[in-house]
């Protein structure tokens, strides 16, 4: 009743705010479907193109792959019909859809380019081929758990195959990601100290894990009618749930997780999970979707003890315009029958100091409870919503239907937030609200740089901080915290992204625990290449 309450109240305010605009953002982009005809399978002509033959002097150095034109086939294609959600899968740029760039290595979107074209012809065939890196160092100069640098390598390639282009059937698309964290350890990284990773990143394959390459994603996703689809596989929660229709992606934007994600996301999941969920897009403006997801799901098991408890998980995006400018509103809320540690009263005696030190350190999820006379709650859940809206929009105004469509950022200035409750008797980060404005491409000539700043406010749970003061006499304590990251993406190439970023935290949740700091300074480098 809450979660249709809500739903209700967003499509209320902003129908009445400015008239609706297609869905664009993640599941989102299956409202594209409900625009197609009627019919299971389009008819299209089947004989391939033919290709004008253009001396080598003649062609552009930018030239794009064709943007906006699907490819001939006789079959539904979510490539041609909902081209954004490959982007929205991968949490990056796709080679083969529109906004694809090729020619020399100073214009093209991809650095390897089109291999002889190769990769255009495998993505004619609905086979789409992506791989990124990002290489990532962190210098804390100031408190947090320890001072000093660190750095990590993370990888992810992933395989996107369109059944319809493949001529297999109609209004599939099967998803398969590798990801990959190599460099220092978990504990040489996670040297902030905050409730959530500094860098998202860090998530990835495992946020307990290095050294290590893991499938994170194997997923098929159907269209069943235009209206009513499904996805079905392992899905990475930290890419897919709670997303923002403009920066969304830790490879390419903020790097603090409180920017990418809800705080409270993993208290209920880990970075990846089984999954059985279910669309419902009525209108192009609106999808609904929900289902169950696993929360004990790993990277580096295929499906130990997948269900033995459950999320149920619902959310909505509807799209509008304002003034003409696109927005985005997305409520969410999500149910979990996995027992939690009860922050009222989380453990029985303690008779030892080692236990008592452990028992600290599960408050704060840096230990097990294993050994501890814990309490457990049988349930929890969390409500949670994000808002996104363009302030300005300098890209023609025929054009910005179709960049949408295909998972583009628009050139222009955007603003977005998120705000979430969840019961403090079961999570430490018990409400949160966070807002950033972000600018892409502003500067001519510079058409690929962005730059941002983002400041968000976690509330930690009375319960928690009670619990806290009374198992340290009173030597340790627990504040709201909060923090700021201001970054800038400086595109080398389309295809090469160098991007310095500052952090600043006020009291640190486990840093204020375990070392009294008050606040942690870092500045981060990420070098992501989209090959």
């Amino acid at each position: 009743m809450m979660k249709t309450g809500l739903v209700a109240l967003g499509i209320c305010c902003f129908l009445a705010l400015g008239r609706t605009a297609s869905a664009d953002a993640g599941l989102g982009n299956l409202g594209h479907l409900a625009a197609e005809p009627r019919a299971t399978e389009v008819k299209r002509a089947v004989a391939p193109r033919k290709r004008k033959t253009v001396p080598a002097t003649m062609q552009r150095r930018d030239r794009s792959i064709d943007p906006g034109q699907p490819v001939p086939t006789k079959y539904v294609s979510l490539a041609d019909v909902a081209p954004g959600l490959l982007p929205y899968f991968n949490n990056g740029p796709v080679f083969g859809i529109p906004g694809t760039v090729t020619g020399d290595i100073w214009h093209r979107t991809q650095l390897t380019g089109d291999w002889g074209g190769v990769r255009t012809d495998w993505a004619r065939h609905g086979v789409f081929i992506d791989v990124y890196s990002t290489s990532y160092y962190q210098n804390v100069t100031s408190g947090g758990l320890q001072t000093g640098g660190a750095f990590v390598q993370n990888t992810q390639a992933s395989i996107n195959i369109d059944t319809g282009r493949a001529g297999l059937w109609s209004g599939g698309l099967l998803h398969l990601t590798l990801h990959s964290r190599f460099g220092d350890t978990p504990a040489n990284t996670f040297t902030a100290g905050a409730a959530v990773p500094q860098y998202t990143g860090l998530a990835f394959p495992d946020p307990l894990r290095a050294n290590d390459v893991l499938p994170a994603q194997f997923f098929l996703t159907q269209s069943l009618t235009k209206e009513v689809s499904v996805l079905l596989g392992k899905i990475a929660v930290v890419y897919l749930p709670d997303q923002t229709l403009f920066g969304d992606s830790y490879k390419y934007y903020f790097a603090n997780f409180n920017f990418n994600k809800s705080p409270v996301a993993l208290n209920f999941y880990n970075a990846v999970s089984w999954a059985a969920l279910g669309a419902w897009s009525p209108s192009p403006q609106l999808t609904v979707f929900g289902g169950v997801l696993d929360p004990n799901s790993k990277a580096d098991n295929f499906a130990d003890h997948a269900f033995d408890t459950v999320n149920l998980y619902i959310s909505s995006i509807l799209s509008y315009t304002v003034g003409g400018l696109p927005g985005q509103f997305s409520p969410a809320f999500n149910w979990s029958n996995k027992p939690k540690l009860n922050l009222e009263s989380p453990f029985g005696p303690l008779t030892t100091l080692a236990a008592t030190s452990q028992a600290v350190g599960a408050l704060i999820g840096g230990s097990p409870t294993d050994g501890l006379p814990a309490n457990f709650k049988d349930n929890s859940w969390a409500a949670i919503a994000n808002v996104s809206q363009y302030l300005y929009v300098m890209d023609d105004a025929t054009t910005v239907a179709e960049k949408l469509r295909s998972g583009q950022p628009l050139r222009g200035i955007g603003i977005f937030g998120r705000v979430g409750y969840a019961p403090p008797a079961t999570n430490s980060v018990t409400s949160y609200a966070s807002v950033a404005l972000v600018a892409h491409g502003l500067f001519n000539g510079r058409e690929y740089d962005s730059f941002g700043a983002g400041f968000y406010y976690n509330w930690i749970s009375n319960n928690l901080k009670r619990d806290i003061a009374q198992l340290t006499l009173e030597n340790a304590s627990a504040s709201d915290e909060s923090g700021i990251e201001v970054f800038y993406n400086f595109a080398v190439t389309p295809a090469v992204r160098l991007i310095p970023s500052y952090q600043h935290i006020w009291h640190p949740l486990a840093a204020q625990i375990a070392k009294s700091q008050d606040r942690t300074d870092l500045f981060l480098t990420r070098l992501t290449v989209a090959w």
